[in-house]
């Protein structure tokens, strides 16, 4: 086979690393691997270009690998593809890195870290041994899966949920409608304004939950603890409805008790309004405390 007709069978066929092409339309991106880290840009223009791995269209998925024999190395899979591609990310042991993320992004790793910027599309994250970092994403749906590693969102809007086990949940600079967030045995921490009419939900097994607010929060909060209190000394607040305090005698007064709801152990269940209540949150702590602090 002539050099030419060599060029011409790679080219139409599984393609050499360091690979340009154009994604159809509607087209999807899948890139698998077992231990390279990945790092995927979007552009403007629906080329895709792929440094470090191997490349194949198939039809209208354009599929990228980094564990074949010639295309194996040490070095990250670099990725640029049109914005409004539907992308999806798989690898064991390497880490995961995102700059803009494209209109759907579903990215799973083992034992590496996720870090993206940006994004203005539906994103799902999951991750078991590494940390989750998130900044600037505007999008539609931010949804987070760990286990071991802390996740931290910063600078963000849309629906976001997080789904932690064992480290720390921090969302700060949140301008959402609706935020899902909790951790079995890290604390939570939520820093941004309650808008009205959203719907946040927060929990934690075995940590606190601290809320960051401003000082004119209006917000009707539900909050159950269990071996904890609700301690909101920096903002006022009125404690309304029916209360369930189950092994415990301490003095429930919302006067007189320097911004504590104070029990001793046991379980509590009542709601705090702030303002006029205009949004709806649930706190829902067992062996924490639940913190409302005035944001600075």
């Amino acid at each position: 086979m002539t050099v030419p007709m060599l060029f011409l069978a790679l080219t139409l066929g599984h393609t050499a690393p360091d690979t340009t092409l154009r994604l159809p339309r509607n087209g999807a991106v899948e890139i698998d691997t077992r231990n390279r880290d990945v790092i995927v840009r979007t552009g403007a223009s629906d080329i895709v270009t792929v440094r470090g791995g191997s490349a194949e269209l198939d039809g209208g998925t354009l599929q990228i690998g980094g564990d074949e024999r010639r295309s194996r190395g040490t070095t990250a899979i670099e990725v640029t593809l049109p914005t409004w591609a539907r992308v999806e990310v798989n690898t064991l042991g390497g880490n995961l890195t995102f700059t803009g993320a494209p209109d759907r992004l579903n990215a799973t790793t083992v034992n590496g870290f996720i870090h993206l910027t940006g994004g203005t599309g539906t994103v799902e994250l999951e991750t078991v041994a590494g940390a989750v970092v998130v900044n600037d994403f505007h999008g539609t749906k931010l949804a987070i899966d760990a286990t071991g590693g802390p996740v931290t969102v910063t600078n963000a809007t849309g629906t976001i949920t997080v789904d932690e086990v064992n480290s720390s949940v921090s969302l700060r600079g949140i301008r959402s409608m609706n935020v899902t967030a909790g951790s079995v045995n890290g604390p939570v921490e939520f820093e941004g304004p309650f808008l009205p009419g959203g719907r946040y939900d927060f929990n934690s097994q075995n940590n606190n939950v601290t809320l960051i607010l401003p000082a004119d929060v209006s917000a009707r909060m539900k909050v159950s603890t269990m071996n904890g209190e609700l301690m909101t000394p920096q903002i006022p607040a009125t404690t309304t409805g029916a209360r369930d305090d189950r092994g415990s005698r301490g003095d429930k007064g919302d006067k007189g008790n320097k911004g504590k709801d104070r029990g001793g152990d046991g379980e509590h269940t009542f709601t705090v309004v702030y303002g006029s209540g205009a949004a709806s949150v649930t706190v829902d702590v067992f062996n924490g405390n639940v913190v409302v602090k005035k944001k600075p």
